[in-house]
C-alpha cells in the first residue's frame, strides 16, 4: 500500500501547513541510527509539513525528534500503557508489531502494524474503551480520512472521531 502523493496534496489543499513548522527538522539519519528503523516515508512528510501540533484537534503526532527522549522510548511507554489497558497484541519490534505513532485527547492511539517494509505499513486505532480498527490505509491517508470523516465506524460501534473541527492543525508553540 504505497502512499499516494495525490492524498498528501489533497490533505495540504483541505487544512493548509503552518507557514513555520515547529520541531519540524530532525535529522532522520540520526532517527534511524537511535530508534533502528526508517518511518514511513508519508509519515515524515507530515512531520516535515506539518511539525508538532493536533490535527482536527484531535490527533497528535507522537514527536519524532523529542529532544529528551528516543522516539523509541516514547512508544515504548504508550505500549506499556495500551498493554495496561488490555491490548495485549504484538507490539514493534516483534514481527508484525503495533508501533503507535499518534495519540488523541481522549486517550486514544493510533499506530502502524509493521508488517514488511515500512511503506506497506497499515494504521490501527486502540480505542481507550477497549474498540479496536485495522485500516488499510497510511499515515497520511488516514489523517485525510480523519479530516474528510471518511473513516467509518470502529467495530460496528458509533464513530470516535471528532465531529468538529476536522479540517484544521493547530500548531504546538516551539
Amino acid at each position: 500500500m504505497p502512499m499516494s502523493i495525490a492524498s498528501f496534496f489533497r490533505l495540504t489543499e483541505l487544512v493548509s501547513p503552518p507557514d513555520y513548522p515547529v520541531r519540524a527538522n530532525g535529522d532522520w539519519k540520526r532517527f534511524v541510527s537511535t530508534n533502528g528503523f526508517w518511518p514511513p516515508e508519508d509519515y515524515r512528510m507530515l512531520v516535515r509539513e506539518y511539525g508538532s501540533g493536533v490535527y482536527a484537534g484531535w490527533l497528535y503526532l507522537i514527536e519524532p525528534f523529542d529532544p529528551s527522549r528516543s522516539f523509541t522510548e516514547l512508544v515504548q511507554a504508550d505500549c506499556r500503557e495500551l498493554r495496561a489497558r488490555g491490548h495485549n497484541a504484538s507490539q514493534w519490534p516483534e514481527p508484525d508489531g503495533l508501533m503507535p505513532w499518534g495519540k488523541t485527547t481522549t486517550g486514544d492511539h493510533v499506530g502502524w502494524r509493521t508488517n514488511g517494509k515500512p511503506e506497506a505499513w497499515t494504521t490501527v486505532f486502540w480505542g481507550r474503551g477497549g474498540s479496536y480498527a485495522e485500516f488499510d490505509l497510511s499515515t497520511v491517508a488516514f489523517v485525510l480520512g480523519l479530516v474528510e470523516r471518511s473513516l467509518g465506524p470502529v467495530n460496528g460501534s458509533s464513530s470516535p472521531w471528532p465531529t468538529s473541527g476536522t479540517a484544521s492543525f493547530q500548531a504546538i508553540s516551539g
